[in-house]
Formats: C-alpha cells, sequence, structure tokens
C-alpha cells in the first residue's frame, strides 16, 4: 500500500481523507497529493489531446524574513513525497514536501476554497467566476470560510495554517478569472457531507440553490430552519455589497 499516490483538491480529486480513514491508511507513511495544478479534459489541447497540467500556485508577497509566500502550490507528504515534487518541479509546477499533519491543514484549506467560492458564486443570477466572488462577495465567502474552519477545529481538530483566508482570496484574484462557480451534484453531495459539526451557512446556501435555482437536485442537502422565497439574509443579490455599493 505504500507504493499507493493519493490526490486531494479541486473538482475532480476532492477530499480523500475520510475514504483513507475507513481503511486505515491516514497516517505518515502513505503517499498524498494536493492537486495545485490544472487537469485538462481530453481534447482540450492542439491536434484533440489534453493540454499540458498548469501551475495554479500564485506568489503573494515576502514574510518577515524576505522569503517569497505562494498561495495555492501544490502539497505532497509520505514516502514518496520527494519524487513526486520532482516530477511536478521538473515540469514546471510548484510542489513542496511537508510532514502529514502539514499536508492535512493544506488538503482541507483547498477544501474551504473549492466548496465556499462555488457555493457563493453559483447562486446568482448571472455567471458569476471565482474573481467575482473575490470581488464582489467577499464578506459571504468570508463569513462561510470561517463557519467551516471553526468547525474542523472542533470536530477533526484541524487548525488551518495562520493566513488562510489572505491565500484564498490570493488565488481567486489571481487564478479566478473565468473559473466559473458551479455545483456539481457529485462533488457536494460528498462535501456537504464531509465538513464536521453544524455548517448552517453552507446548508443554507446550498438549500436556496436546490429549491430557487434547480441546481443539486439529486443532493440530499441537510434542512436549516430558515424561510427559502428569498435570498438567506447574509447573502447579497447582484454584484452589490450589503450597502448597496458595487
Amino acid at each position: 500500500l505504500k507504493t499507493l499516490f493519493f490526490f486531494s483538491g479541486g473538482k475532480v480529486c476532492g477530499v480523500v481523507e475520510p475514504t483513507l480513514r475507513e481503511f486505515g491508511l491516514c497516517r505518515d507513511a502513505m503517499t498524498q497529493v494536493v492537486v495545485g495544478f490544472s487537469l485538462p479534459k481530453p481534447g482540450s489541447g492542439l491536434g484533440g489531446v489534453a493540454k499540458k497540467p498548469e501551475d495554479l500556485a500564485c506568489m503573494i508577497g515576502n514574510d518577515s524574513q524576505g522569503d517569497e509566500k505562494w498561495a495555492g502550490e501544490s502539497v505532497a507528504c509520505g514516502k514518496w513525497n520527494g519524487a513526486v515534487a520532482g516530477r511536478l518541479n521538473a515540469n514546471g509546477i510548484r510542489c513542496k514536501t511537508v510532514f502529514y499533519r502539514e499536508w492535512r491543514r493544506a488538503m482541507w484549506e483547498r477544501a474551504l476554497y473549492d466548496a465556499v467560492w462555488n457555493v457563493v458564486g453559483a447562486v446568482r443570477d448571472e455567471q458569476t467566476d471565482h474573481a467575482d466572488v473575490a470581488m464582489f462577495f467577499e464578506l459571504e465567502a468570508s463569513d462561510m470560510m470561517w463557519e467551516l474552519a471553526n468547525g474542523l477545529r472542533g470536530g477533526l481538530a484541524v487548525t488551518l495554517i495562520y493566513g488562510f483566508e489572505d491565500r484564498l482570496f490570493s488565488i481567486a484574484e489571481t487564478r479566478g478569472k473565468d473559473e466559473q462557480c458551479e455545483l456539481i451534484d457529485e462533488m457536494f453531495d460528498y462535501m456537504l457531507n464531509v465538513f464536521p459539526g453544524q455548517c448552517r451557512m453552507l446548508w443554507e446556501y446550498c438549500n436556496y440553490a436546490k429549491d430557487e435555482r434547480g441546481l443539486l437536485q439529486s443532493v440530499n442537502v441537510p434542512s436549516v430552519p430558515s424561510h427559502l422565497g428569498e435570498l438567506p439574509s447574509p447573502m447579497r443579490q447582484g454584484n452589490l455589497r450589503a450597502d448597496g455599493n458595487i
């Protein structure tokens, strides 16, 4: 089993921890990777072949020591983490090697991004991309992130690395243009049950998406005691903030 590689992150890979826990594979020796690169579909490149994966990491400044700070980079842990990082780095994709505990934090940080940005953006009247969410719906995304982050700390004893909010907004602002927000039934049927605790805001948005937008029709969304005839109170229509300013 130590020769197997497990991937997490994005709309394709999701969160791998519950599956590994079921088989007793959540441990330091297992090689696990948080995907920080694009996964092109077959036929998306020239000649009908798949495009080469592209690095999605973005530099967000320098720390107090003058070292570069990055967001959205690939992260690998486990027995073969060096081999994974070497292969990705050789193809122009940043990947850092870490121990399991830090990798786990990076995996849940990515899960927050995948859930929050798609939910907050997909319920709008017009198509919204990830950059739009960062620009126009910052307060909603921030509130939902902190709710989920608090649930992770209380339910799974996972405390996200300091500055996660800044990193996720930087990813959206830098890489999120034209990355359309969408609610994929298969992804969110799983995502709604993977975060621990009472994820009230996430459930509220997903209920609205299902009842008022016709999305997530095959997903069993947990009910919340709120009236869904209009957008939940923290949610703003259109590209406006709470005070009506663009």
